[in-house]
């Protein structure tokens, strides 16, 4: 480098004053870049490979590793290049290089098959962050053949000897995990400086205080140059590659591959019980925590979400359940990473009685009462007996039959059935009835015939006395008395 410096500056010396070297125009396309798996012919999870990083820093050293591994795919010149290989290929690699130019990154390594993959992409132009003393840092893409957005590392003047080192770090927050598989990145970029012979262009990890850990070379070639990072390196939080050039090198984008593993929470809790009709404003629900660590929990009737609990609640008491109805009651945990299966239990409220069922009062059976009766409620502790709006009695819930002896002769009742329990009451359930309203059965056998004149005679003969069902039942004109008159109206009734 030393004697590359004194050729220039003596060509500097030599050109006329006032006159600057033409700019040289650089214009990178993109190119593929090779396989890590390019040496696998058929992957297998059961063998064991080993990932190795190759620092091949000179044309003579890819060359090298090109003729005694020709698939590795080493496309773009010196640079670091990490590749998947077996045994028998490593020892061709440790018979073709020496140890300083390659490092085992790892001796048992496979393909990541994760089933959590998260992936971000920055822009070159969306640091976090730069430094640079000189300067030295530039938002364009300059010899990126289609690129936009870029980000400029060094000092650009192909004619100055001179130096310029500039850096630019990038900033990703993956989701929670609970173990990380494999980070890789992956910078697309090239050095548009076409006076180095090699690259001096790097990746690193940033870590908290500031610094690298790692060095990847970067390939002089507009091209994707790929990764596998150290997973613990982290920077305030994120996961920070930091890339440094002194001579001009542009970065298209920066691409981050996180593999990691989040299972959600195992266990649900267990022995979920909702009470059934213990209460009349709540359903009472308790459960058993099971062993795990959860954030927490969640308590949904019929499939919706009521309430979020914390992780060591055992107990919740809905006060929105609905009267006459039975809910389904289920209770799940979760952690940053998912929720547990559910287990579930119904439960229901201690509601007001259902209305009475099936009341009738009779309607002329009886010439001196009326009968009403009714289906029992499972629910109901007692029974109000209503005539006409007026509240006659109470009766047990067993009791479902209600007898009215103070009822006039030809008079229709309206009677209603209000059903009763600690939670309330229920709506009336109402029938009309009435007494026989036809006199004339005088002997009370159920027919009106000739046999009911002889009872009547009788009583007017004073052969017979009249009790209070005769009077009433003899007394046809209702003038009060039994006479002559009532067995002319009872003879027309028998005749029709």
């Amino acid at each position: 480098m030393r004697i590359l410096i004194l050729c220039l500056m003596s060509f500097l010396m030599a050109v006329p004053s006032g006159t600057t070297p033409p700019e040289q125009p650089l214009i990178r396309e993109y190119s593929p870049p090779g396989n890590m798996d390019a040496l696998i012919q058929n992957y297998s999870e059961d063998t064991a490979y080993l990932l190795v990083q190759l620092n091949l820093k000179s044309d003579s050293l890819v060359t090298r590793v090109m003729d005694s591994l020709p698939l590795a795919q080493l496309n773009h010149g010196p640079a670091s290049y990490q590749r998947m290989m077996d045994i028998s290929t490593f020892q061709r690699l440790e018979e073709t290089i020496t140890s300083p130019f390659y490092q085992i990154i790892s001796a048992d390594y496979h393909l990541p098959n994760s089933r959590s993959f998260w992936v971000q992409v920055h822009e070159g132009s969306e640091t976090q962050g730069t430094w640079t003393d000189d300067e030295a840092i530039s938002y364009d893409c300059d010899c990126l053949s289609g690129a936009s957005e870029c980000v400029r590392l060094g000092y650009y003047a192909w004619y100055n000897p001179l130096d310029y080192w500039g850096e630019a770090w990038y900033a990703y927050d993956p989701p929670f995990y609970q173990e990380i598989e494999e980070v890789r990145v992956t910078v697309r970029g090239a050095q548009c400086d076409d006076l180095p012979l090699s690259s001096e262009s790097y990746l690193g990890m940033r870590n908290n205080e500031g610094g690298w850990a790692y060095d990847y070379q970067l390939s002089i070639d507009y091209t994707d140059n790929e990764f596998v990072v150290p997973s613990d390196v982290w920077s305030d939080g994120f996961l920070m590659p930091q890339m440094g050039s002194e001579d001009n090198y542009v970065i298209d984008n920066v691409k981050l591959e996180f593999y990691y593993s989040c299972d959600a929470a195992e266990y649900s809790p267990a022995n979920l019980l909702a009470s059934d009709a213990n209460s009349c404003t709540n359903v009472d629900i308790s459960w058993e925590l099971s062993p795990s660590v959860v954030l927490g929990q969640r308590i949904y009737r019929d499939d919706v979400l009521i309430a979020n609990l914390d992780a060591n609640t055992t107990t919740y008491q809905d006060w929105l359940a609905v009267p006459n109805t039975t809910h389904i009651y289920c209770i799940e945990t979760y952690n940053e990473c998912g929720d547990s299966p559910q287990i579930c239990n119904p439960g229901s409220l201690h509601a007001p009685p259902s209305v009475a069922e099936n009341i009738m009062a009779s309607d002329g059976l009886y010439d001196n009462q009326i009968v009403v009766i009714w289906d029992e409620n499972d629910d109901t502790d007692t029974y109000k007996i209503y005539r006409d709006g007026t509240w006659l009695g109470i009766n047990n819930s067993t009791q479902t039959q209600y007898v009215d002896q103070f009822v006039d002769f030809g008079i229709t009742y309206e009677y209603c059935i209000e059903s009763i329990n600690v939670c309330g009451d229920s709506d009336w359930a109402c029938d009309s009835g009435f007494t026989n309203t036809q006199p004339g059965d005088v002997n009370d056998d159920g027919d009106v015939n000739v046999l009911d004149v002889v009872v009547m005679v009788n009583v007017i003969l004073l052969l017979e006395d009249a009790n209070e069902y005769i009077s009433w039942a003899a007394d046809l004109n209702i003038d009060g008395s039994i006479n002559v008159m009532d067995v002319v109206l009872l003879v027309n009734q028998i005749l029709g």
